[in-house]
């Protein structure tokens, strides 16, 4: 028996030590609920006490722990390797029910997922080849047995455990990693923002095969964030490889294991595999018989026999259907939160505090100056893309939007103004940034300075005479974009500004922000990346980002996004994202991200939103549930293939 402890060179310690979240891999993620309605990512600093109905010595409110049961530890058996768990024995059998609020997944490939709930589906049937400690945050094997890093920051090796299979019974080698990295990765395939994060200096990395079980990963320079971006899960390239040097092969592989494919096409390597998708109903997921977990006593994992996954249009059709049992564990909005803790006992229940959210909420402005190759007209009406891309214009709004009373009406007092998508926990989170006040005289001023004026109508009119009235779409299924956007068109109304609000379906505006860019204004939100790693959600903010929403340039034929009209801001905040990953200095690292920050405080491009607590309500039947505060995207189920069920 050998303990799996990352076996990692002297002088690295600062490459694998420093905290993430999600899978290794995953950079800043579309996030389709609502925050307060569907957890983001975590915060290191959660919490002990949750709501003003968790006052302390509540037992129903429990904060997230943060105390660790232990390591991973290998052990060897007709010869495998497999990981042993670090929780209670349990109980093999029975069925985990959680919900997918408002959309339908789009896709069960990891590879090409991009939103949030097709991103948690698959990393149930896909392994990290590394993973993150939801207690330390240290960097941890996963399918690897171990990894080592070298002195000079650019080598990095990966050991296989013996025995691994895909869920079709071919072995997992060293081949389906390089695979994975040189072709999938490289060629920007699926989701290109895996491209985006591992990258180096515009350089791929540069993996080979040593033998059946170990690679090795060269960076081009030293990148400090390489050591979390390691993990990506491998691909079945004896699948895979086929299907893209076919015909069309990049489209077949942006459309392999979609919601419509057949669970026998799946070759999975996670704990759970694909049994059924009923469209605006469920999914369901069934235990894999090849996951490579077991039991402190030698008992196969995971415990629990299926995953189902209630699709529920509604957050308050959802709070019900926890309400009446039908689901074991749901993010709950702060404010609902006072009256649910009233019902924890009758319920058998009880609500986790994880502390403040890690998502970004934010109102966008369509950017784009461009035209379509295509039809050859604008993306955006020249007048209104003229008062979007007026500096003036985007901080006049900034500061016609009331805050607080978001924070006071709608999370009950249980939010906080965000002025950075940093955290404030975070190393390199910006402490000279200052909340906005809503301050409508300053608006007006603003407004006035770029030649806008009332009419005898006290309609806003711009310097050419243009009324000023635009669109603005937020995803449909919750009850925050709502209650935001209406307050927002409200707080406009004042201005002389007319807002035409719309909620569409998830997808259909997830299309048009990132396909065919006809949208004037949007309410979006976003899961972050790993929180103390910037580069993680490099995808958002470069130029070229595959999510740089507020001025999204399409990829090419080969899935490269070419930029060539970027803002100066634009590029220095390109040249920061550049020389943050290489520095290693941390205080140069903090220097640049400030810079960051500020410009994005100061020139707009997203005008964000209060951030709520995140709370989750789980059944006490659900045992070995043990979240932390790192674990809060997976609302704890971070050990899911170590829970089971317990009878009432």
């Amino acid at each position: 028996m050998t303990d799996s402890k990352t076996r990692a060179v002297a002088g690295t310690a600062a490459l694998v030590s420093l905290a993430s979240i999600l899978s290794l891999s995953l950079s800043a993620c579309v996030r389709n609920t609502e925050p307060g309605a569907s957890p983001s990512d975590a915060n290191t600093n959660a919490s002990n006490t949750a709501t003003t109905a968790a006052s302390p010595g509540n037992p129903f409110i429990i904060g997230a722990n943060s105390v660790s049961p232990g390591n991973y530890k290998t052990v060897l058996k007709d010869g495998v390797e497999y990981k042993q768990g670090r929780f209670g024995e349990g109980k093999p059998g029975g069925y985990l029910i959680k919900s997918i609020v408002a959309s339908d997944p789009k896709t069960l490939n990891y590879w090409a997922a991009n939103d949030s709930t097709s991103r948690e589906l698959a990393s149930n049937m896909f392994s990290g080849l590394l993973s993150i400690d939801p207690y330390t945050g240290e960097v941890i094997p996963d399918l690897a047995e171990s990894f080592t890093a070298s002195p000079d920051g650019r080598t990095y090796t990966t050991r296989l455990r013996k025995g691994l299979k895909w869920s079709d019974g071919h072995p997992i080698t060293a081949e389906d990693v390089a695979y994975t990295w040189n072709t999938i990765v490289k060629e920007g395939l699926g989701n290109s923002s895996l491209r985006d994060i591992t990258t180096v200096d515009g350089v791929p990395t540069k993996v080979e095969v040593i033998d059946e079980l170990t690679n090795r990963f060269t960076t081009a320079k030293p990148f400090v964030p390489f050591s979390r971006v390691l993990g990506l899960p491998p691909a079945p390239k004896h699948v895979i490889e086929p299907i893209v040097k076919g015909k069309d092969g990049r489209k077949a592989f942006d459309g392999l294991w979609s919601m419509n494919a057949k669970p026998e096409s799946f070759v999975t390597s996670g704990p759970y595999r694909f049994e059924s998708y009923v469209p605006s109903q469920r999914v369901v997921l069934k235990r894999s018989n090849t996951y490579y977990g077991i039991s402190a006593k030698g008992a196969p994992l995971p415990y629990l026999a299926q995953l189902t996954y209630i699709i529920v249009p509604k957050v308050d059709a959802n709070l019900l259907k926890f309400k009446g049992g039908e689901i074991d564990i749901t993010p709950v909005r702060p404010r609902d939160a006072g009256d649910l803790v009233q019902e924890a006992s009758k319920g058998n229940f009880k609500l986790y505090d994880f502390g403040p959210s890690q998502g970004s909420s934010f109102i966008m402005f369509n950017l784009n100056r461009r035209a379509n190759l295509k039809t050859k007209k604008p993306y955006v009406d020249p007048i209104k893309s003229a008062w979007f891309n007026d500096l003036n214009f985007r901080q006049a709004i900034n500061h016609a939007v009331d805050r607080q009373a978001i924070i006071s009406n709608y999370f009950k007092g249980l939010g906080e103004v965000s002025v950075s998508p940093f955290l404030k926990s975070s190393p390199f989170y910006n402490t000279e940034l200052k909340p906005f006040d809503q301050d409508l005289e300053m608006s007006r001023k603003l407004l006035a300075d770029s030649g806008f004026k009332l009419d005898a109508q006290k309609q806003l009119v711009d310097k050419d005479g243009h009324h000023v009235e635009f669109n603005l779409f937020a995803p449909a299924g919750g009850t925050f974009a709502g209650f935001v956007c209406n307050g927002f068109r409200d707080e406009l109304k004042k201005l002389g500004i007319k807002v035409n609000y719309q909620e569409l379906n998830f997808n259909l505006l997830g299309d048009k922000i990132s396909n065919s860019l006809d949208w004037d204004a949007c309410f979006f939100s976003l899961t972050g990346g790993d929180p103390l790693e910037p580069n993680d959600s490099s995808n958002v903010y470069k130029s070229n980002g595959r999510l740089h929403l507020f001025d999204q340039r399409l990829a090419d034929t080969k899935g490269d996004i070419i930029t060539s009209d970027a803002r100066d801001w634009e590029k220095r905040i390109d040249q920061v994202m550049n020389q943050g990953a290489l520095e290693f200095d941390k205080a140069k690292r903090r220097a640049l991200y400030s810079e960051m920050q500020q410009i994005l405080y100061d020139q707009v491009p997203m005008i964000l939103v209060p951030t709520p607590k995140v709370i989750v309500a789980a059944r006490n039947t659900l045992q070995n549930y043990s979240p932390s505060p790192l674990s809060q995207e997976s609302m704890g189920l971070h050990n899911l293939d170590e829970l089971y069920k317990q009878e009432k």
